[in-house]
């Protein structure tokens, strides 16, 4: 479905499973609570068949798994469900980029005590805050030599 990248990055990777509108929009839906074909071709919009392409890659890809009967419903896997951070960084950067303060479409509140969720805090693994600007992408132990050589060039930028 996605053209597949042949260069190591998990940027690269990740949008050979998640990369077009249409699957962010199917994956929004499921986060939100939507599993049927029908409801989530009219909360979002696209066409039957492309619908059709991209649940079936999700299913694939091991996004989400579908149930078995006459009309199958769509649910979220253990792999699925761990990109809700990333639905969650997109609906904040909406919000606060898009649409501004006091204009937010979509709230993201704590389920259990309905406060407003805070801008996601980065930090090393000892548990020191580190801000978003200082946060540096180098090779990692399955680089690729290519890979390496555009971290290293980019060091220099």
């Amino acid at each position: 479905m996605t053209a597949r990248h042949t260069h190591t990055c998990p940027v690269a990777a990740t949008l050979n499973v998640i990369g077009d509108h249409w699957t962010m929009l199917i994956l929004r839906e499921a986060f939100y609570g939507a599993c049927k074909f029908s409801e989530i071709q009219r909360n979002t919009g696209i066409a039957r068949n492309l619908l059709s392409a991209r649940l079936t890659h999700l299913v694939g890809e091991g996004v989400l798994e579908k149930t078995s009967g006459s009309r199958p419903l769509y649910h979220l896997t253990k792999r699925g469900r761990a990109l809700r951070p990333v639905l969650v960084a997109m609906t904040q950067w909406g919000n606060d980029h898009l649409y501004g303060a006091g204009n937010e479409p979509v709230a993201l509140l704590d389920a259990v005590s309905g406060e407003k969720l805070a801008p996601a805090v980065y930090q090393t693994t000892s548990g020191q805050p580190v801000r978003p600007e200082d946060i540096r992408a180098r090779p990692g132990p399955g680089a690729s030599d290519a890979t390496r050589r555009r971290l290293e060039r980019a060091k220099q930028c």
